[in-house]
């Protein structure tokens, strides 16, 4: 006979308990106090509601409302009357002191685990419901026993003293879970584990000159590192040795061990400390051979080249090269194409080297004078220098290269076969001195006598003579490459 229009309980009142705001409320998540709130109104109103539209109305999952009676549950607040489909009657709080004395029944293994929570903490700190509600989730939505988180909590304590965060300790509840740690043995071998952890973490601060305790990220970073990578606790104590070449941090040891790790098998102390004494010496030399170079290159590409160029020569001979090479101008596909032409050449040590260097400039010296005599402008090539070693070979002297060069200035077409055929045709005369070849010809002033290269030990150039080398060397790589 009688009805209220649909919209007038939003002008109506739901009556909350100062109890409620003051005895509950604090210690809930904001979602939990919004799904009891909004269930109290709906159950006063006397609508039948399901958890969907109400996930839906609040802009919670399912999931997530679902937890907060599950929380209200424990709290008494809210009891389950059935499960398919779910019903739920809702409580206020005076309600337990208005029956008769009689309180709702909560849930006794709630209550029971609270007291445990307290009975660990005693008077050294004041634990909050939130925090109790929070570790029971470990138990509820994690799924592991209480006796696994009781003895959890107590290792927190023990380890990082009674003021450590339980939400920033949540992902190790969580570790936990997903290695199957089912029972109070299972969870002592884990907790060993983790105590080493933290006390490998503090050795890593100590070494790096820091005195306090290791953060939840520092205590995950040296996880990984054993767990997940593979590194004992010496390895990661001597990796610590590299931290000093920046500012010493638990992020920059990390990207030290990352790199050991994608470049060896190293993972124990003795093989961490011989791979990283073997990169330091590398380094040593690549830097020895890049300093010489007017352009800059990265250390991660000079590190791969100079590794590249040992397969070519070893590291004497590319220091040699690189200080030959350091005048010239040229580029980085200049400075291999020399390499793999001393290679060719089975320069593999760096008297040979030297010895070779010492030749190539005393020969084109001797073949810049015969060109200007003779008036041909080039470079001297290996060509030019094997023709001088054939004229050499017949016992022809520098003077006698000087007066033929003059005899072939006058000559149509190639001024350095001419002169071959004049040098040719005095040898086999058996010409052997400048007043044999024209004895009416005024003999050139005489030369310094020149060091056989045979004879040569000196390894140090003065940069004036390795730019002379240089420059020749670099322009026939050029000429060979094409």
């Amino acid at each position: 006979m009688f009805e209220m229009d649909k919209d007038a309980f939003r002008f109506g009142v739901t009556p909350v308990e100062n109890c409620f705001l003051t005895d509950y409320l604090p210690a809930a998540k904001g979602d939990f106090v919004k799904v009891y709130l909004y269930g109290l109104m709906q159950a006063q109103r006397g609508e039948e509601m399901g958890m969907e539209e109400m996930a839906q109305v609040l802009f919670l999952s399912v999931s997530e409302v679902e937890a907060a009676l599950r929380y209200w549950e424990r709290r008494a607040l809210v009891i389950k009357l059935q499960d398919n489909p779910p019903r739920f009657r809702f409580y206020s709080p005076m309600q337990q002191v208005l029956r008769q004395g009689t309180p709702l029944e909560a849930d006794t293994g709630y209550v029971a685990f609270s007291e445990n929570v307290y009975a660990l903490f005693e008077d050294r700190r004041k634990i909050t419901p939130a925090e109790i509600a929070l570790a029971w989730e470990w138990v509820e939505d994690i799924g592991l026993s209480q006796e696994v988180v009781l003895m959890l909590l107590a290792h927190l304590i023990n380890q990082r003293g009674v003021q450590f965060s339980l939400k920033k300790a949540e992902p190790l509840a969580v570790r936990m879970k997903e290695e199957n740690v089912m029972n109070s043995d299972d969870a002592d071998l884990f907790l060993r584990h983790e105590q080493a952890v933290h006390d490998g973490a503090r050795k890593v601060l100590s070494r790096m000159g820091k005195r306090r305790m290791a953060s939840e990220d520092e205590l995950a970073l040296y996880h990984k590192w054993i767990r997940e990578w593979g590194f004992d606790q010496k390895a990661i104590l001597d990796a610590c040795a590299e931290t000093t070449k920046g500012d010493p941090s638990f992020k920059y040891l990390d990207g030290i061990l990352n790199g050991i790790r994608s470049r060896s098998d190293a993972r124990t102390g003795d093989q961490v400390k011989k791979q990283l004494e073997k990169e330091n010496t590398l380094k040593e030399q690549y830097v020895q051979v890049f300093e010489n170079f007017k352009f800059k290159t990265s250390p991660a590409a000079a590190r791969r080249l100079y590794t590249q160029w040992l397969q070519i020569v070893p590291h004497e001979v590319m220091v040699l090269a690189s200080r030959t090479f350091s005048r010239s101008g040229g580029n980085l596909e200049d400075f291999q194409a020399l390499l793999e032409e001393w290679q060719k050449k089975g320069l593999v040590t760096e008297k040979e080297t030297s010895a070779y260097l010492f030749r190539v400039r005393e020969e084109n010296t001797l073949l810049r004078e015969i060109f200007t005599a003779c008036g041909y402008q080039a470079r001297p090539t290996e060509k030019d220098r094997l023709l001088l070693q054939k004229w050499r070979s017949m016992g022809m002297n520098d003077d006698l290269l000087l007066q033929a060069a003059q005899q072939a200035r006058m000559a149509e077409g190639s001024k350095l076969s001419y002169l071959d055929k004049v040098l040719q045709a005095w040898h086999e005369a058996g010409v052997t001195d400048v007043s044999q070849a024209r004895p009416a010809a005024k003999k050139p002033a005489a030369r310094q006598k020149q060091v056989s290269a045979q004879n040569y030990t000196q390894r140090e150039y003065t940069e004036e003579q390795l730019a002379l080398v240089s420059e020749d060397l670099i322009e026939e790589v050029r000429r060979n490459r094409g």
